[in-house]
């Protein structure tokens, strides 16, 4: 794996919380959930404009909604279209490069318990970018991140090649961007901050 230098421009958290997207048109926070909201509160907090790739990750994707549309089902025989476009995997990011008019493109990761390294790897080798990892199952959270590749960056990302225990939850990974740990390793990469 070739090394990559990067900085990461922001990055923005939530857990099991309270938060407020009164920013959101009310026409489109009407159609969002709590998940949605969550992952839209945290991509908005990080996002600085222009055209940045985007790259969202979730395990579970919108559960709630997925389990709406079920007993819908089977209550009345179908779903509505409304209500099965919004529970898709990358709906939330969708919406997000809707509202922003982002052409460039986005990705939408599920990678069993590797997801948050899963996505946050494509982030950083999808070039200047931004990551949203956002999951309802076990707890609502959400976080998102501004990658910019620069030679002169404070973090870089290299192979595993120490075979380093794997550290690469949810909250490891907030851990080591608020600079509680140096480290955040996954099975094959490490991402380490650079002391400059």
């Amino acid at each position: 794996m070739k090394e990559i230098n990067f900085d990461i421009k922001k990055y923005s958290y939530i857990k099991d919380e309270e938060f407020d997207v009164s920013f959101i048109p009310m026409m489109t926070r009407r159609k969002l959930n709590k998940f949605g909201r969550a992952a839209l509160f945290t991509l908005y907090n990080v996002y600085e404009g222009g055209n940045p790739y985007l790259v969202f990750a979730s395990e579970y994707g919108d559960v709630e909604r997925v389990l709406q549309l079920i007993e819908q089902r089977n209550e009345e025989g179908e779903v509505s279209p409304a209500g099965f476009s919004s529970s898709v995997h990358n709906a939330s990011i969708g919406l997000f490069s809707l509202l922003e008019k982002n052409k460039t493109g986005y990705n939408s990761i599920s990678a069993g318990k590797k997801t948050v390294t899963a996505g946050f790897l494509e982030s950083i080798l999808s070039g200047d970018s931004v990551f949203c990892y956002a999951e309802s199952c076990g707890g609502l959270k959400s976080l998102s991140g501004s990658i910019q590749i620069t030679p002169n960056g404070r973090y870089l990302l290299s192979e595993n090649s120490g075979n380093l225990p794997a550290a690469d939850s949810f909250d490891d990974l907030v851990q080591f961007l608020s600079g509680q740990c140096d480290t955040f390793v996954s099975d094959n990469y490490k991402i380490q901050r650079i002391a400059r």
